[in-house]
């Protein structure tokens, strides 16, 4: 049961933010706090040996790793199919120059509007 246990413990400590949120909720517990917090009283709750509990934390590492799986897989296929987007670069010392940008004013009175 130990093994179970410390398993828990490892899948709570890669949870985020969210994840914690969901399961203290779900528990029943206070939801805010920083992230040191909620995984403090994240861990507390392994101590009540609740069979939902523990099946609903197994439930959330589930869907972190799926959705960690899809972020993967979708980020390599776009990485090989996308080209380079990287900026050229001038070479030599050529100056750069500025382009002068002159205020544009429009007299309405001159504009002739037809209905």
């Amino acid at each position: 049961m130990s093994d179970n246990i410390d398993d828990l413990r490892n899948m709570l400590i890669t949870f985020r933010v969210s994840e914690l949120q969901m399961l203290l909720g779900f528990a029943g517990r206070n939801k805010s706090g920083r992230k040191n917090e909620l995984q403090q009283r994240a861990l507390e709750l392994l101590h009540v040996r609740s069979h939902p509990i523990h099946q609903k934390i197994r439930d959330l590492y589930k869907t972190i790793q799926q959705s960690g799986a899809l972020n993967n897989s979708s980020a390599n296929q776009s990485g090989n199919d996308s080209p380079s987007l990287s900026m050229p670069q001038q070479q030599g010392n050529s100056s750069r120059t500025t382009a002068t940008v002159h205020p544009y004013n429009v007299d309405a009175r001159q504009m002739s509007i037809h209905f």
